[in-house]
């Protein structure tokens, strides 16, 4: 009797003689081990989200071994409990989840840059909160999620398997196309208004791009994306359109298609190039406006979502499109009229 008691599995609720934890979603036994292998870091913004944010969704996706990913949130001044909700998270899986706490509200722009830059292994602004799993190296692929999971946190290993099947990818998109096998939940509203964005869009970036609103995206973490990251964003309601802006104005300032700041992958280091020759500033850019983004237009992958549904409680408001029409304008004539755009700071390289 004493032989077979021994072999049974602890009571549910109770702790075993290892000390494991009792399987609840939110306080279950960590499958991770203490020093977890990530290649992935997902900065989630949170602005008043402890009424709608699923934690034990995104506590089940960090303890997933398979996804190879960690979890950033930043609470962006919240004035509700979300702090507390985002706290509770982190407890429940420390390895694989951090919280970066924002002193006052700085909108989603400032949130994902501060997050993607802290991800990327960057000092946070003066006032934050440090991250508590500083012994661990920054990850290869850094991205942010919006906080309603209106897409799947599924499709994180699907966009990183863009990456390894298309060297050439620096940032893959997710793009809410309306296919069969599809499963789009959209107002009829919200689309017809998304495809008039997208045109102006496509025509402020000079790319056929179908979708840049989406609130799921994952980069490569190079010499490109610290130096787009470095300054804060002029346009708060497009800042996913500046940021494309930024990339493209780096790579038109070189002339060429290795990163920024000695930061290229060894994937495109070792793709073969077509030599150009360039004998200063003026012919340089003046060879890349007869065709400005034709290599750069291939390190963009949009994945068409296999779900994504509206979720009750958008901050977005009608009047916001006006905004986002005139951001378009003032990054059309930041990053693609005017001289090359450049950071304002050094940015490392590794």
């Amino acid at each position: 009797r004493r032989a077979l008691q021994s072999r049974m599995p602890p009571a549910r609720g109770k702790r075993s003689a290892a000390g494991d934890a009792p399987a609840s979603p939110l306080t279950g036994a960590n499958p991770l081990g203490s020093s977890p292998e990530v290649d992935i870091e997902i900065v989630v913004p949170c602005y008043n989200e402890a009424a709608r944010l699923r934690v034990a969704d995104f506590v089940a996706f960090a303890r997933d071994p398979e996804t190879r990913a960690r979890l950033l949130f930043v609470n962006d001044g919240s004035s509700d409990g979300t702090l507390e909700v985002l706290h509770k998270a982190r407890r429940a899986c420390p390895e694989r989840i951090d919280v970066l706490s924002l002193p006052s509200n700085v909108g989603k722009a400032e949130a994902v840059r501060l997050g993607m830059r802290r991800a990327c292994g960057e000092d946070a602004a003066a006032g934050t909160s440090g991250r508590s799993n500083q012994n661990q190296p920054p990850p290869s692929f850094v991205g942010f999620w919006d906080a309603d999971l209106a897409t799947p946190l599924d499709h994180v290993r699907l966009f990183r398997g863009v990456f390894s099947d298309r060297p050439e990818t620096d940032m893959v998109f997710g793009a809410r196309v309306g296919l069969l096998g599809r499963d789009i939940r959209r107002s009829k509203r919200r689309h017809y208004v998304g495809r008039v964005f997208a045109t102006l869009a496509s025509l402020a970036l000079s790319m056929p791009v179908y979708d840049t609103q989406c609130g799921a995206k994952l980069f490569r973490v190079d010499g490109d994306l610290r130096a787009a990251l470095s300054d804060p964003f002029d346009t708060r309601w497009v800042f996913d359109c500046e940021l494309i802006g930024r990339y493209a104005s780096l790579r038109r300032a070189r002339g060429a298609g290795e990163d920024a700041n000695g930061g290229a992958s060894a994937a495109r280091k070792n793709a073969p190039t077509r030599k150009t020759k360039t004998t200063n500033r003026a012919s340089v850019l003046g060879g890349v406006a007869k065709k400005p983004f034709g290599r750069f237009a291939d390190s963009i992958y949009e994945y068409p979502l296999h779900r994504w549904e509206d979720v009750a409680g958008s901050k977005v408001r009608p009047s916001d499109v006006v905004k986002m029409a005139w951001g378009l304008a003032r990054l059309r004539m930041k990053y693609f009229a005017r001289e090359p755009w450049t950071p304002s700071r050094a940015v490392a390289t590794a």
